[in-house]
């Protein structure tokens, strides 16, 4: 399967960040496509991996990111809205600030390279 190219102005980024023991498995990741215009995000998808029994969209944080500026306080909000509720077992809860974190630093980096 070929995909389409992406729109202009679209970009899209992934984050796996892993234990330096298993290169394989993320501990938590972070796949986003962000069309940005004008300094503003005018779509975004974003989808969370390693944090469950399988990977998931978070339509939520996209609505966060929908029509706001491109700034780290969307992003943080943005990861905010996709974790909230989450509910942890005892040995992995480091896995939602993680998550967070990832969420974060993929949208910095989809919203800064070139």
């Amino acid at each position: 399967m070929t995909l389409p190219p992406l729109a202009p102005g679209t970009r899209s980024y992934y984050l796996k960040l892993r234990d330096r023991a298993s290169y394989e498995f993320a501990l938590a990741s972070a796949a986003v496509v962000v069309e940005a215009n004008g300094g503003r995000v005018r779509r975004a998808r974003l989808a969370l991996g390693g944090v469950g029994t399988r990977p998931w969209r978070s339509r939520e944080a996209e609505r966060v990111l929908e029509g706001h500026p491109v700034d780290e306080h969307i992003f943080k909000q943005a990861a905010e809205a996709a974790l909230h509720g989450a509910k942890p077992l005892h040995d992995n809860a480091f896995k939602v600030q993680l998550s967070k974190l990832c969420i974060a630093r993929a949208l910095h980096n989809v919203t800064t390279s070139a």
